[in-house]
């Protein structure tokens, strides 16, 4: 074996590079090594299990990420692996839909929309249909649309869940939105997925096709799959069974943090199963959990340090404390703000002012509800209008972001609503800030403040201690609104919708267990679209789950002293790289515990970003999975739910190709000619190679060549 391919290794990335054929499910903690355990894996299956690089489909999520992972295999296998299926979701669903999607009526030169072409054509269907774009935006309708896809709901689906008049008017909508892009030919990105997923369903003969093409499915990020991108894998592999899916944990305390114990501070690697530590159950007193989980990992990427009250924690940058993100008076921040019928923008503002009502409020509180925007991120706080002015200018530059305002009402400004409106609708802002959210370590759940209600779309409280019952207090799964289109969902769901006052609608509950209230909220929130706002209430106080990547100085965390939990202002937040070994707990029944004198989060797998949905069916699908935790190694069906948030150019004409050998090289002449990509003339050409050169593949000048004909 070649020792290139496993020098380096620690056991459990041996075991799954050197895993054999069936499924696997891998979870990497934060700079464990997931990226060397993926492109290592290939490595491994080309030269050791002499499989074919082009029976190999590895997915990631990002372009960036995919040429990544092309020059770290290439380093192992050859040039070969710049032309193999290293790729994103969408990237490869282009590939499929342009050799078969005729079979779904479109042409293999299909047009493919991007955001701004996908909202302008909903506008242009909206003003068809006589339908009010100022009740309907067209980005809020077209997000809708966007979402229904993602979860695999079809028009006729989502016509009949329609229940109410806002639905049925986006059900018609949808369906003409669909099928205006089928006359014109083209698919919004959405639609590579779908489709593709339909291709394979209605044709079998085309799966079978690319189920034998891939014998191998490798997906990184595998917490982030949509319902149709998992559907996707579940049908390419769930007849070979050749799945490989590896997904992140994102919470992690490196070596040296002192965690409080009943008997005094022990540094988190010497913590082990069984143990009492301390953290809350609801009041300031601490209060001691059982930890049932001990997960250790590596990480090698950055760390952020957080000074508050004269303590000090230090974990990867989302890692969850309890936070009170309120600033104090005297300041300014620069924000990050999304609104859903129009987008990104980035802006300034004192950290506090008043509010209508003449109440000094957060800044952010108001701007937010100044512009009716949706959620908003602190990106920086500094002292003078001039420094916020500095730094809003920079974040507008690098990231191409604009400043301005989401509406004109009541302005002075000198776009009016009509030109605001094309701004955004014309400029990419989703993909730059994803940008910023990556360079910053800022995480999409956990915006500083989310609009409550509203009517693009509306939250769900889920509150840990919520409820002050017993001696862990109880936790609150808690909504209400006017909005009643939202309510007939819920009661059609089966839930108890009660009227509240003015004729509000409201379900509310509790439950003793915090893994059966986060289980609810999700159902709850999938039932009504509904977005889970997460949020613990100690002592009577409402704090955030908040990622220390998102703490700003003047921000308030929790602290012990002499048993009690105080609440401090954060003092200083420092961001430095780490590499060595990082460690999470589970604690039963708390959910919390005091490391580096600061009251954090613990990981509850159940809750992390990854789509239970998807989990629950890799179970179903793959009973028999191996579960390789990186740095530790164990196998087991439940295993997989208990750890599984840790996880969790248009070709307008082709040309026949022609398959040629160097006469010096020995290999008989080959002709080969096919509408194909060309890599599948690269993959027949393979197969020659190794048939012929004693399973040695060569490209480029040596041996086999392929070329497109003039």
């Amino acid at each position: 074996m070649s020792a290139e391919l496993l020098d380096g290794l620690n056991s459990a990335q041996h075991d799954a590079v050197t895993h054999g054929d069936g499924p696997v499910l891998v979870i990497a903690g934060a700079g464990s090594g997931k990226t060397r355990v993926l492109t290592h894996r290939i490595g491994y299956l080309i030269r050791e299990r002499n499989v074919s690089p082009f029976e190999i489909l590895a997915i990631t999520f990002t372009n960036k990420a995919a040429d990544e992972m092309k020059q770290r295999v290439a380093s192992l296998v050859g040039s070969v692996a710049h032309k193999m299926w290293v790729s994103t979701f969408h990237s490869a669903c282009v590939r499929i839909l342009r050799r078969d999607g005729s079979r779904l009526g479109f042409p293999s030169s299909f047009t493919i929309y991007d955001q701004a072409d996908a909202v302008r054509l909903t506008g242009y269907v909206l003003r068809d249909l006589d339908i009010d774009s100022k009740k309907f935006p067209p980005r809020s309708v077209h997000a809708t649309i966007s979402a229904a896809k993602n979860d695999y709901v079809s028009v006729d689906e989502y016509a009949d869940r329609a229940k109410v008049i806002y639905e049925k008017r986006i059900a018609d909508v949808y369906r003409e939105y669909q099928a205006r892009l089928l006359k014109a030919g083209a698919m919004d990105f959405d639609d590579l997925l779908v489709n593709a997923v339909e291709l394979f369903r209605l044709h079998p003969d085309v799966l079978e096709h690319y189920r034998n093409r891939f014998r191998y499915v490798l997906v990184d990020e595998y917490q982030d799959t949509n319902r149709v991108q998992n559907e996707l894998v579940m049908l390419l592999t769930n007849a070979h069974r050749n799945a490989f899916v590896v997904g992140d944990s994102d919470q992690c305390l490196p070596t040296g943090t002192l965690v409080r114990t009943p008997t005094g501070e022990v540094p988190i690697e010497q913590v082990r199963e069984g143990h009492i530590v301390l953290g809350t159950g609801g009041r300031s007193a601490l209060h001691p959990g059982v930890v049932t989980r001990v997960v250790e990992g590596r990480s090698a990427g950055r760390l952020v340090e957080v000074h508050a009250g004269g303590r000090v924690v230090r974990g990867t940058p989302h890692h969850l404390v309890f936070a009170d993100p309120a600033l104090p008076s005297g300041r300014w921040l620069v924000y990050l703000m999304h609104r859903g019928d129009r987008g990104w923008r980035v802006g300034v503002t004192t950290t506090v002012r008043p509010s209508r009502s003449g109440r000094a409020d957060p800044g952010y509180h108001v701007r937010l509800n100044q512009e009716h925007g949706d959620e908003i991120w602190v990106l920086r706080v500094v002292g003078t209008r001039a420094e916020a002015g500095y730094w809003e200018s920079f974040y507008a530059a690098e990231y191409g972001l604009p400043t301005a305002c989401f509406h004109s009402v009541g302005r002075r400004g000198v776009l009016d609503n009509a030109l605001l409106e094309r701004l955004y609708r014309e400029l990419d802002t989703p993909t730059r800030a994803k940008r910023l959210f990556d360079d910053l370590d800022l995480h999409p759940d956990f915006p500083h403040h989310r609009a409550q209600g509203g009517g693009r779309r509306q939250s769900l409280n889920l509150t840990m201690y919520g409820d002050a019952r017993g001696e862990v207090s109880l936790h609150r799964v808690q909504w209400s609104s006017n909005r009643l289109d939202v309510a007939d969902r819920l009661a059609a769901a089966g839930y108890s919708v009660r009227t509240g006052k003015s004729m509000s609608r409201r379900v509310e509950t509790s439950r003793r267990s915090y893994v059966e209230a986060v289980t609810l909220a999700r159902d709850i929130a999938a039932a009504g679209d509904l977005r889970i706002q997460r949020r613990a209430m100690i002592d009577g106080r409402a704090y955030a789950f908040t990622p220390l990547s998102h703490l700003r100085v003047g921000m308030h965390v929790l602290v012990e002293r002499d048993g009690v939990l105080e609440r401090v202002p954060v003092d200083a937040v420092h961001v430095e790289h780490y590499e060595g070994s990082v460690y999470d707990l589970e604690v039963d029944t708390t959910h919390s515990y005091v490391a580096g004198g600061v009251l954090v989060h613990n990981s509850i797998y159940q809750f992390r970003g990854a789509d239970i949905r998807n989990i629950l069916e890799f179970e179903e699908t793959f009973p028999d999975a191996s579960v390789i935790l990186l740095e530790q190694n164990y196998r087991s069906t439940q295993t997989i739910l208990d750890a599984a948030n840790a996880v969790i150019a248009n070709n307008t004409g082709r040309k026949a190709k022609e398959l040629w050998t160097d006469q010096g090289a020995g290999l008989p002449i080959v002709r080969y000619f096919a509408d194909e990509e060309s890599d599948e003339a690269q993959w027949v050409a393979y197969e020659i190679a190794r048939l012929h050169d004693s399973g040695t593949y060569r490209w480029g000048d040596m041996a086999v060549f392929y070329r497109t004909n003039a």
